[in-house]
Formats: C-alpha cells, sequence, structure tokens
C-alpha cells in the first residue's frame, strides 16, 4: 500500500507531495498552489489501495 503525503511549505505557502514507505520518504511533486490540486494528484497516485494524508 502506499501513503502520499501532502505538506504545505511555510515559507512559500505552496503545497508539495512526498511518497512515504516505512523508513523514507521520496518527494514526488510539487509546489501546487492550493490543496485542492495537491490533493487531486496525490488521490491518482495513491490509486484504490493508497491512502492520502494531509499535514
Amino acid at each position: 500500500m502506499s501513503v502520499y503525503v501532502l505538506s504545505k511549505s511555510p515559507t512559500s505557502g505552496k503545497w508539495h507531495i512526498s511518497h512515504q514507505v516505512p523508513g523514507w520518504i521520496t518527494p514526488i511533486g510539487g509546489p501546487y498552489r492550493n490543496r485542492r490540486e495537491a490533493l487531486t494528484v496525490a488521490r491518482l497516485l495513491a490509486g484504490r489501495r493508497g491512502s492520502v494524508v494531509i499535514k
């Protein structure tokens, strides 16, 4: 199962997507202007068996 994490950069205010696997985190995409856009991309990447976490 894949877990994708959305996080907002405090300096730029833009959203980034990371792929989280136990033991390591890999940056995937971004920056996205708004949360909705980043969430849509993360859901597409996660597919049916993955999950999205917003931080």
